[in-house]
């Protein structure tokens, strides 16, 4: 079978996920849609296709099997209910939605459903990341008594705008880098230990005040996360440094009698080398053979519309704690979030 894909939005990884499906021999890229025309063209010449200034005419067509949504956030509740409603399979451009609510809406309308809707956390197909999950969960290394894992972009001294598509106001997506970079992050936290019992947050806007700082928003966030027995940090966000450096990607887990340490490079046990096979696949890669493998056995896919529920729930409470200065506890009391207005929780207009 092959698939035809329909492209919507260009913002963020569209242009690394577009190509996967370009490149495959079962998925045909046959329509795109993008309301901004300086994002629409690019989208026109890389993948040979008309593209529509509206979204329904890429939901609407027939010709179309499944969508890659990739958007600004607030747009994703309409536009993923749109595709449930018009037999759609969708992949989703981390994270499912800006708020809570958003999500909630998304997942009454998938549910019951039978189009498959995937999220693109790629940490999860990563080999070592994928491998210390695993063991994790199966109890391998006995209790788990600290787990910290960075996760950080870093970016000369310079423009950033010319290496991101970021930042926006948070009315647009709900904030900055735990919104973003942070959503890895906490879904593969989710996906290891599930919904924590309460969460602090600290947030700063340190590094790019000349773009985070306009728009309200932090580059770099610190996330703690209460664990029966345990506490879990995560330090994410965008760093800026002198030159072109990679970034960090590094999980280190404090266990009865073993310390483990996994990043890109390898897989530590008590300092000693594990031996990781390697995917088959590139991450990102495997986040699009996990939505056609589900597609095609009736599966449910790897990170699905209830884990992006919880990965908002998670952030949402980040984003209360840094306002307020104290924990919040899980599951939320008070679903709003704080840097949208009460009455955009829920937008049915254009923000940008």
């Amino acid at each position: 079978m092959a698939f035809r894909v329909g492209l919507i939005g260009n913002r963020a990884h569209q242009m690394t996920y577009g190509p996967i499906y370009q490149e495959r021999d079962d998925c045909r890229v046959v329509a795109a849609a993008e309301h901004l025309a300086e994002k629409a063209k690019p989208l026109e010449e890389h993948f040979g296709v008309a593209c529509s200034a509206d979204y329904d005419a890429v939901l609407e067509n027939p010709e179309v099997d499944l969508v890659s949504i990739a958007t600004d956030f607030y747009l994703k509740r309409n536009l993923i209910k749109k595709a449930v409603a018009c037999g759609k399979h969708v992949l989703v451009d981390k994270p499912l939605a800006r708020t809570v609510r958003e999500a909630k809406e998304i997942v009454e309308a998938a549910e019951g459903g039978r189009v498959k809707i995937a999220l693109s956390y790629a940490h999860r197909f990563q080999p070592g990341l994928a491998r210390l999950g695993r063991a994790l969960r199966n109890g391998e290394y006995g209790r788990v008594v600290s787990f910290t894992h960075h996760f950080v972009r870093q970016f000369p001294d310079s423009d950033l705008m010319a290496y991101v598509s970021y930042p926006t106001p948070a009315r647009v997506n709900g904030g900055g880098e735990l919104m973003n970079l942070g959503s890895h992050a906490v879904d593969y936290l989710y996906s290891v230990f599930g919904l924590p019992k309460r969460v602090y947050c600290h947030m700063e806007t340190a590094f790019w005040e000349d773009y985070y700082r306009d728009f309200g928003t932090e580059d770099m966030a610190t996330l703690l996360c209460e664990y029966e027995g345990f506490t879990a940090t995560i330090v994410t966000g965008r760093n800026k440094v002198s030159e072109e450096t990679p970034g960090v990607n590094t999980v280190d887990v404090t266990c009865e009698g073993h310390w483990v340490r996994v990043d890109a490079q390898e897989y530590t046990v008590n300092g000693e080398p594990v031996e990781v096979a390697p995917a088959p696949l590139a991450p990102a890669e495997s986040c699009v053979q996990d939505l056609i493998h589900c597609i095609l056995n009736d599966a449910e896919p790897e990170s699905g519309v209830r884990n992006g529920l919880a990965v908002l729930e998670m952030t949402t409470a980040g984003y209360q704690s840094a306002a307020a200065g104290e924990f919040v506890d899980l599951p939320l009391q008070d679903e709003n979030h704080p840097m949208v207005d009460p009455e955009e929780q829920v937008v049915d207009i254009l923000l940008d």
